[in-house]
């Protein structure tokens, strides 16, 4: 496509909602958009200024959404609306975007797919059997029926201040006595578990109450950013999910996907670490207010998806995989089982399961879920879609106030 008076190569991505460049074609405008990226660290990203695009004949004024560390340039959804492109997916497997007339004759384009994503195009083998004989083998592997894992082989977690840094303490938000009478409960578990514990410390954040999607439930989550402002950020060693992808052999055919539940919970914290996250918390019955901290690698700390990574990577090492017969790729707490057959893919299953009673619990609802090809309903949407991290996607960010207001 014509960009102002240069050719540029832009990828066709119906999931980005805007579209974006990878080089500074224009001044930015001063409308931003917030894309949360995979370490829960909010970015924002410049709108450029309106630039002339021309393709097949067609001519559409766009503002481009900067992102120089995105792997490839997007037409999204906002100029694929204003071109009035169609999609069609042809039966040999390929796609074609068609423009509408203009003039004489309509515009046809062939859309490439790269060889290392064919598999998106490939028929649903037959479902592979169930993990029925697995839950019995290994009762205690899965999430449901076990209480949270701890994984034995690694050690506590020393979390590293940054020098000057001083004990924050930020006053608790108020409450509604519905959210924390849910939170309680919540909290109530996690004491039981030792994930939590009483404790007395200069360091406090609130809790927020956040309700669960299509419920009327309260979870708690904490507010970490004053917590993650002092302490040193490790360097981010989580894949990027599309080279994860590309390492899946074109002849596997099966597939096996295995979701850790409550996965930071299973890292222990280091005793000297644990008062930075603490909390304050008022019961919903009596009102006796104290303070409580975790003793396992908190959610919503910045560095837990590294931590937690290195950890599982580290206790993976064990698995024997064969590149011939099984592909094991890891994304943070998910992992991806790849193989041509399906007896091979059963049995690196079990052999996995095995190796995660180091500690980690599967949930067994996910794991029973995930046979078959590797669709977007198979996969994690971590492994489809970035999940806010190293290859930040604008499919995932909102439009500021700024740009709302604007349109």
């Amino acid at each position: 496509m014509r960009v102002g008076n240069k050719d540029e190569i832009f990828m066709v991505d119906t999931g980005a909602e805007y579209s974006v460049v990878t080089k500074q074609i224009a001044p930015p405008m001063g409308n931003e958009v917030d894309i949360m990226g995979a370490m829960g660290v909010s970015a924002k990203y410049p709108f450029l200024a309106s630039r002339k695009c021309s393709v097949g004949g067609h001519n559409v004024e766009h503002e481009f959404l900067y992102m120089p560390e995105c792997p490839i340039q997007l037409l999204g959804r906002d100029i694929l609306c204003k071109l009035q492109a169609q999609i069609t997916f042809l039966p040999g497997g390929h796609a074609q975007l068609d423009l509408p007339e203009n003039g004489s004759s309509s515009v046809k384009i062939a859309i490439i797919m790269p060889r290392e994503e064919e598999w998106c195009t490939a028929p649903t083998p037959p479902a592979a059997p169930d993990l029925y004989a697995l839950l019995l083998e290994i009762p205690g592997v899965w999430a449901e029926e076990n209480p949270p894992g701890l994984a034995i082989n690694i050690p506590p977690v020393y979390v590293e201040l940054k020098p000057g840094a001083t004990p924050v303490a930020l006053r608790q938000y108020h409450i509604p006595q519905k959210a924390k009478q849910n939170i309680q409960i919540h909290l109530q578990r996690l004491k039981d578990h030792g994930i939590l514990k009483f404790c007395v410390s200069p360091w406090n954040t609130p809790l927020l109450p956040v309700l669960k999607e299509g419920t009327q439930e309260y979870r708690p989550v904490q507010d970490l950013r004053a917590v993650n402002e002092a302490t040193v950020t490790l360097h981010p060693v989580v894949p990027n999910p599309y080279n994860l992808l590309a390492l899946i052999p074109g002849d596997t055919k099966y597939y096996r996907v295995l979701d850790l539940k409550d996965a930071f919970f299973c890292i222990r914290l280091a005793p000297a670490s644990q008062p930075i996250f603490a909390f304050q918390w008022e019961e919903s019955t009596m009102g006796a207010r104290h303070q409580m901290t975790w003793t396992r690698l908190p959610q919503g700390f910045k560095n837990s998806p590294t931590i937690f990574g290195c950890a599982l990577s580290q206790d993976l090492l064990a698995f024997n995989a064969q590149p011939d017969k099984v592909v094991l790729l890891q994304y943070v707490d998910d992992l991806l089982l790849a193989s041509p057959t399906e007896k091979d893919c059963l049995s690196a299953t079990k052999a996995l399961l095995y190796l995660l009673q180091a500690g980690y619990r599967v949930s067994k609802k996910k794991a029973s879920a995930a046979c078959g090809s590797p669709t977007s309903q198979i996969l994690p949407s971590r492994f489809i879609k970035p999940r806010r991290g190293e290859n930040k996607t604008p499919s995932i960010g909102k439009k500021s106030k700024q740009q709302r207001s604007r349109n």
